[in-house]
C-alpha cells in the first residue's frame, strides 16, 4: 500500500500543494496513492497526530511519501523518532523536500547518525540559551532590582519561593485599582492611568493576574 501523508489547517492552500507535490511523484513512479489528511496542529505531540496513527496501521513495504518536512514532524528529534518506528516495522518513508528516506539502505543509516547528532546538538543550545538567560537576569536582578519580561513587566525574583506566591507587580497600588474599580472605569482605562515612567506600561495580562489572585466584587474585596 502506498499512503501520502498532508497536514494543514480546514481549507489551508499548502494541504492542496503538499497533495499535487506527492500525486506528482507518484505519476512518476506509477504509484496509486491513498492519501492521509492531518488537521492537527504541529504542536501536538506525534502520538496525538494522524501521522502516529498511520504508522501503526501501515504494514511492512508499504510506503508513506510526505510532501514537507515542516509538515511531518516538529524538530530533528522528532523526525528521528517517526523515522525509526517506521524502520522498526520494515515501512518506506520519504520526505520529498528536503529529501529524507528511512528504508533499509546504508544512506538511511548514514542519515540517522547525522540526525542524531543533530538532535543532541539542539538540545544541548536550547540548555545553552536558557542557562545564558537566566545568568542575565540574575545579573540584572542584582544590579538593578529587577529585569523586564516579554511584556515590560518589572519582575524582582526567579520564579516563586516554595511555599509562598509571588509578589505581582501591581500589588502595593491594589487601593487605586480598587478605587478605579468601584467607579466602574474599564480595565484598558485603568491600565493606562497606572502606567508612568518609574513603573514602565501596564499590561491588560498583569491586571488580569492581579484581579485572579485578588478578586473585585462591587465595594467589596475578596482575597484568596
Amino acid at each position: 500500500m502506498n499512503y501520502g501523508y498532508i497536514r494543514g489547517s480546514t481549507g489551508d492552500i499548502d494541504k492542496e500543494n503538499q497533495r499535487k507535490t506527492i500525486s506528482a511523484i507518484a505519476k512518476k513512479r506509477g504509484l496509486k496513492i491513498n492519501f492521509i489528511e492531518d488537521t492537527v496542529s504541529s504542536g501536538k505531540s506525534f502520538e496525538q497526530r494522524q501521522i502516529s496513527t498511520l504508522i501503526e496501521q501501515a504494514r511492512k513495504d508499504d510506503l508513506i511519501l510526505v510532501a514537507e518536512l515542516s509538515r511531518f514532524a516538529r524538530d530533528t528529534e522528532e523526525t528521528l523518532k517517526i523515522g525509526r518506528l517506521a524502520l522498526e516495522k520494515g515501512i518506506n518513508l520519504e520526505i520529498l523536500n528536503p529529501s529524507i528516506r528511512f528504508d533499509n539502505s546504508i544512506a538511511t543509516k548514514a542519515i540517522i547518525t547525522v540526525m542524531g547528532l543533530s538532535s543532541e546538538m539542539e538540545r544541548y543550545f536550547i540548555k545553552s540559551r536558557t542557562r545564558i538567560s537566566l545568568q542575565h537576569r540574575k545579573e540584572l536582578i542584582k544590579k538593578n532590582g529587577f529585569f523586564r519580561n516579554k511584556d515590560g513587566e518589572k519582575v524582582y525574583q526567579l520564579g516563586a519561593k516554595k511555599g509562598k506566591k509571588q509578589t505581582l507587580k501591581l500589588e502595593p497600588k491594589k487601593e487605586i485599582i480598587y478605587d478605579y474599580l468601584s467607579k466602574g472605569l474599564s480595565k484598558v482605562s485603568i491600565c493606562k492611568l497606572l502606567s508612568n515612567e518609574k513603573d514602565g506600561k501596564i499590561s491588560r495580562g498583569a491586571l488580569d493576574r492581579f484581579l485572579k489572585r485578588f478578586p473585585f466584587d462591587g465595594q467589596k474585596i475578596l482575597f484568596k
